[in-house]
C-alpha cells in the first residue's frame, strides 16, 4: 500500500519557494550563469547558457520527490523542512503585506511507489556523488533547490503539477527498472 504524506503547504511556503526560484532565475538571466556578467559593456543580457541551470533544477526535482516521500529520513526531513518554510512564509506575508495564508495543498498528489523509492535513492547518491566535486556556489545552489522544491512540491499550482510529473516519472522509471511491476 502507498501511503501519501501529510504534510500540507500554505501561500507563505509556496511563496518562499517561488522567491528562490525567482531569484536564481533573475541572477542567471542577468549574468547568463551566476558567472561574470556579460553583454554590451558587461550590462548583462546575452550569453545565457541553460546548463548553468542543471544543478539548481536537479535540487528542484529532489525537493519535490522528497516531500512526496511517505517517510524516511528523506520524507520526513522534508515534511520538517516544509513546516519551517510555512512558519517562515507565513510570518512574512503576514509582516509584510497583512494578507491571510491560506493551505494551498493540491489534493490527491502522487505518492513514491516502493520502485520510485529506489530511484530516489539511487538519484541521491549520484546528486552526493556530484555535490562533493562541487565548488561553494554549486553548493548554494542545490540546498536553495532542494529547499524551493519541498516548498512548491505540494502546491495546487504549476509547481505542483511540475511535482506530480517528476514523481510519475520516478515511479514508472523505478518500476522498470527494479521490475516492481
Amino acid at each position: 500500500m502507498i501511503t501519501v504524506t501529510t504534510a500540507t503547504v500554505t501561500l507563505g511556503g509556496v511563496t518562499i519557494g517561488l522567491s528562490i526560484l525567482a531569484w536564481h532565475l533573475s541572477r542567471w538571466w542577468r549574468t547568463g550563469g551566476g558567472g561574470p556578467k556579460v553583454g554590451p559593456a558587461a550590462g548583462g543580457g546575452g550569453g545565457r547558457d541553460p546548463k548553468t541551470l542543471i544543478p539548481l533544477l536537479s535540487s528542484v526535482a529532489l525537493g519535490m520527490l522528497c516531500v512526496t516521500a511517505a517517510g524516511g529520513v528523506l520524507g520526513t526531513g522534508a515534511t520538517m523542512l516544509l513546516s519551517a518554510g510555512n512558519l517562515l512564509g507565513d510570518w512574512s506575508l503576514t509582516a509584510v503585506t497583512g494578507s491571510s495564508t491560506p493551505s494551498v495543498t493540491r489534493s490527491g498528489h502522487n505518492a513514491l511507489t516502493p520502485g520510485g523509492c529506489a530511484a530516489l535513492v539511487v538519484y541521491v547518491i549520484g546528486l552526493i556523488a556530484v555535490w562533493r566535486s562541487g565548488g561553494k556556489l554549486f553548493h548554494g545552489r542545490v540546498v536553495s533547490g532542494v529547499i524551493c522544491g519541498v516548498m512548491l512540491g505540494l502546491s495546487a499550482g504549476f509547481s505542483g503539477v511540475a511535482a506530480s510529473a517528476v514523481v510519475t516519472v520516478f515511479n514508472w522509471a523505478g518500476d522498470k527498472v527494479t521490475g516492481v511491476m
